[in-house]
């Protein structure tokens, strides 16, 4: 299975690198491709966040499911200079038995899978204008109860900060931090995420980048031993311009678990459908 996996990532990768060779240049997807990079851009999109997480309980065999269902729409005031981003994060998880969350502490028993809408986060990014390459944004979120099963659920009500710093290392690497910390409203739940998101794109292929598109997390209720989950990979994809405004990106990469809590998978195959929408 895992073998299939990876000669899946690879045909993926290069039907995306063929496919874009045979088409002319231009500036819409390219441009497209940069905007869905940057968390603080003006845009309207649905993404989605799909990993599928090996070796993630007691069985070597088994397999754990996060698929995020990511909305954004930005609105902007240019006249009192500043932009306001809400998000949301709906996630939808299948918990192999013996997998550790991370969100949670409780260990799904044996008996296969348990598949359930986990606790949905809502984001709200403040971001000024700023002259210049490199921009920043701030904000609370919120997390709300939404779970259908203890097995997958999440911080529960809660509540936190999140940040974002965004900008053009060069003229084809771009790079998006994104620190968050979440609280929950019992004191259960205490999280870290940080995604430092590193982007290279390809000039000899429309729209097509490789990338580190991953999150490093600390659960800080967790034991020492537990408490740090940091993953390794690299990440292809393109975006395709379809007309009207209209753009839809895919992607796909591989990344392994250098630290990780015990019960957390070894490694994870990423895979995302973006749809970028008129604004």
């Amino acid at each position: 299975m895992v073998r299939f996996y990876l000669v899946f990532s690879f045909i993926f990768v290069l039907a995306l690198t063929s496919v874009g060779l045979s088409q002319e240049q231009g500036g819409g997807a390219a441009e497209m491709a940069r905007k869905l990079q940057d968390p603080l851009a003006n845009i309207s999109a649905f993404m989605t966040d799909n990993d599928l997480q090996f070796r993630s309980g007691k069985e070597e065999d088994t397999t754990s499911y996060s698929f995020q269902l990511q909305p954004v729409y930005a609105f902007d005031f240019p006249d009192q200079g500043f932009t306001f981003l809400p998000r949301a994060v709906i996630p939808v998880i299948g918990a192999a038995s013996g997998s550790n969350l991370k969100y949670t502490g409780i260990t799904p028993e044996a008996g296969g899978t348990t598949w359930g809408l986990s606790d949905i986060v809502t984001q709200f990014f403040f971001a000024p204008k700023i002259d210049g390459s490199w921009k920043w944004g701030l904000g609370p979120q919120l997390s709300w109860k939404t779970r259908t099963d203890d097995i997958v659920g999440g911080p529960g009500w809660g509540a936190g900060l999140s940040g974002v710093v965004v900008g053009s290392v060069t003229k084809q690497i771009s790079f998006a931090g994104i620190i968050n910390q979440l609280w929950s409203y019992d004191g259960d739940y205490s999280t870290m995420g940080f995604q430092p998101n590193l982007y290279y794109n390809l000039q000899s292929i429309e729209g097509a980048f490789i990338a580190y598109n991953s999150t490093i997390t600390a659960n800080w209720e967790a034991s020492s031993d537990d408490v740090w989950t940091v993953p390794l990979g690299l990440y292809a994809g393109r975006m395709f311009a379809l007309g009207g405004g209209y753009g839809v990106e895919v992607g796909l990469g591989p990344y392994w678990n250098v630290i990780k809590p015990d019960g957390a998978a070894d490694w994870s195959l990423k895979f995302q459908i973006n749809f970028m929408l008129p604004k």
